[in-house]
């Protein structure tokens, strides 16, 4: 008679759930425990079981990293990303595994665990990750590709938003449109992609600045939510600034919260003020005014990382690869066009 997985649980002095997973073909436990309970149920009888999970399902870590929270959220634009992660991984018969790493805890636990799960590979979504962080990166042991951060130069593999180029049209567009006083509602919070960001806006307005020197160009820092933004914004206001007359945003969350508080405080969009966004979340279409803002090709990012995962995995590629997506505008009502401003 053949014993039942609790009975084997016992007997390896591992927890049924472990059985479970090994028997199903699902990560969560080592390479080590699984084979260890493939071959005892083996011996136990479970031949036909064991037959069927001897060549289990192939998983991909996708690991959130969360260093605040202040830009990673239950956001639209990250929660698109991860669906795109998980239908690319699909197509290539991968399952994708969701987990989370957070700096403000233990990073060696958190550490063993990712190395200690029984996937092919990691791709890790660090936004929110900074130059101290990124010695972390070389403690992961299985193959790895990095996701909307720039690590080329650490020497990993990163797919990107290429924010330096995305921010110099958004700002040239603006240019374009007639206007010199020219503002950026930058974010307090200090990750690569801000940086990028507002290297491409000081690009595009060094370069009128150097033509006209007539023209103003102002920054205005603010927090990274909705409410830090609106918060931040109202403080602005309040004390009745020389506002320009277009502004570049770092994403749609600042640009819509200080909108916001502008037409509270009387100000009329695109009319009075002109304003442009950043990464085309669904609920900027739906404003009033629509706002233009850049698209970025979340599909392609997911699909690209799980490309070039898989090639790690399945190669003996020992090339770093950076592969950075190009943005483009889409048009909304938010920006007015017409003679100098």
């Amino acid at each position: 008679m053949r014993i039942s997985a609790k009975e084997l649980a016992r007997q390896l002095n591992v927890s049924p759930s472990a059985v479970s997973l090994a028997m199903n073909g699902r990560p969560g436990i080592s390479r080590q425990t699984r084979e260890r309970i493939l071959a005892a149920a083996a011996e136990a009888g479970w031949q036909e079981a064991t037959r069927q999970t001897r060549v289990p399902v192939r998983y991909l870590n996708l690991v959130i990293f969360k260093k605040h929270g202040l830009v990673v959220g239950d956001t639209p634009f990250f929660a698109e990303l991860i669906e795109n992660v998980t239908v690319a991984a699909a197509t290539l018969a991968y399952r994708v595994q969701l987990s989370y790493f957070y700096a403000g805890q233990n990073h060696d636990e958190q550490l063993r665990s990712i190395n200690s799960t029984d996937c092919a590979g990691v791709i890790l979504l660090a936004t929110e990750m900074t130059e101290e962080d990124i010695s972390l990166l070389t403690a992961i042991q299985t193959p790895l590709v990095v996701l909307d951060n720039n690590v080329e130069a650490a020497g990993f593999d990163c797919v990107v938003i290429n924010n330096v180029q995305a921010a110099m049209t958004a700002t040239s567009y603006l240019l374009a449109a007639g206007h010199r006083r020219i503002g950026h509602l930058c974010s307090s919070v200090d990750i690569m992609n801000f940086r990028e960001r507002r290297e491409g806006f000081l690009r595009a307005t060094g370069r009128l600045l150097a033509d006209d020197p007539t023209s103003r160009v102002v920054s205005i820092p603010v927090e990274s939510t909705s409410q830090g933004a609106y918060r931040d914004m109202n403080r602005y206001l309040a004390d009745k600034p020389d506002l320009p007359k277009a502004i570049f945003a770092d994403n749609d969350i600042i640009a819509i919260a200080c909108i916001r508080a502008l037409q509270e405080h009387g100000f009329s969009i695109p009319q009075d003020l002109s304003i442009i966004g950043f990464d085309d979340m669904p609920f900027s279409s739906v404003l009033s005014p629509k706002l233009t803002t850049m698209h970025v090709p979340r599909q392609a990012m997911g699909r690209y990382a799980v490309l070039r995962l898989h090639e790690k995995i399945d190669g003996d590629d020992p090339t770093t690869v950076k592969i950075a997506v190009n943005a483009r505008i889409k048009m909304g009502d938010s920006v007015r066009p017409g003679h100098r401003f």
